[in-house]
């Protein structure tokens, strides 16, 4: 099942609505890319604050920062045109109730300083790099293969290409925050209610595998319905300058 679909046409997101016969809670994963279309963040927290509780992402941390100023230089290019992932609404603006569903600053630099300490100079050093090369020479359409088709299961390359020496990584960024997120969408979902209620999970793309995997194995959920949002087209690409 696609996540996330690179084509010549742009960069799409597979909006996942789950039912289960065992549950009166219907969940809807919006799988998030770091930048996009400002009308695609738009759309999707406005649908998802019409739900009734919304599982959202967010980590407060120097090093997060640091990591993610790939993706803020590259939203900073005029030529390139998209924009960052912005926070969640506000409680005030949505109707959902807003849980927070990712580690503590504490419980994420825990994790970090597992990581050996050349690998974490290696990303600090990274990080600016990269964003300031997409931002000069990148294109929508570079990004977008880098971003790459995403389904919910490893693909051959991923299996082949995995590396003991950064299972630190993985653990700090993807395993200890897919299981939080995993227990407070169960903790949601046991909360005893006799009433329909719908939730909505608004997360970076690779963790909703976590998700499916539970929902459908453990849960008895199945994917009622599925459709496209559009992340960002290709139509503005170009090779010149920032």
């Amino acid at each position: 099942m696609q996540i996330i679909e690179y084509s010549d046409l742009g960069v799409r997101s597979a909006r996942l609505s789950l039912t289960s016969a065992k549950s009166n809670v219907a969940v809807t994963l919006f799988p998030m890319v770091h930048l996009g279309e400002a009308a695609f963040y738009k759309a999707v927290y406005e649908d998802a604050s019409q739900h009734d509780a919304m599982l959202v992402e967010g980590l407060k941390s120097p090093i997060t920062t640091r990591i993610t100023r790939t993706y803020r230089w590259i939203a900073g290019s005029r030529r390139i045109g998209l924009a960052l992932q912005p926070r969640h609404p506000e409680q005030s603006n949505s109707r959902a109730t807003i849980i927070h569903a990712d580690l503590s600053h504490a419980e994420f630099e825990e994790h970090w300083r597992k990581l050996a300490l050349f690998r974490r100079l290696v990303l600090y050093a990274a990080a600016p790099t990269i964003g300031l090369y997409y931002r000069w020479f990148g294109s929508r359409r570079s990004i977008g293969r880098r971003c790459g088709d995403l389904d919910d299961l490893p693909d051959r390359n991923e299996v082949l290409n995995w590396s003991p020496e950064w299972a630190g990584l993985d653990n700090a960024v993807m395993t200890v925050r897919d299981e939080r997120l995993l227990k407070v969408m169960n903790d949601y979902l046991d909360m005893p209610s006799s009433d329909p209620r719908r939730l909505a999970i608004v997360y970076g793309a690779h963790h909703m595998r976590a998700v499916l995997k539970d929902l459908e194995r453990n849960r008895g959920f199945r994917v009622a319905k599925g459709t496209w949002m559009t992340v960002f087209e290709l139509e503005r690409d170009d090779d010149g300058p920032a």
